[in-house]
């Protein structure tokens, strides 16, 4: 299993109940929603403001299973390195 800078709960957390987490770092901001019981989105945006009152940078969506996760996490890890290491704050 790959490394990831992001603390966010396994899997099981988006599949059993359908949850929504938010999480930032250093101004780059995320939320996965398991929208149905089929996908799990994954939306960044840059900034201090949530996600309503700030423009939307990315957003993918993803099969909500364990490989899902699991690319989800890969597509965040490549958002942060793109977004924010790439200096686009």
């Amino acid at each position: 299993m790959e490394e990831n800078r992001f603390e966010i709960p396994k899997a099981d957390y988006f599949t059993l109940n359908y949850n929504i987490y938010c999480g930032s770092m250093d101004g780059f901001n995320y939320r996965l929603n398991a929208k149905s019981k089929e996908t799990l989105t994954v939306s960044v945006w840059l900034g201090r403001l949530c996600l309503e009152k700030s423009e939307l940078a990315a957003e993918e969506s993803f099969p909500l299973d364990e490989e899902g996760y699991q690319k989800a996490l890969s597509w965040l890890e490549t958002e942060f390195q793109t977004l924010h290491e790439g200096g686009g704050t």
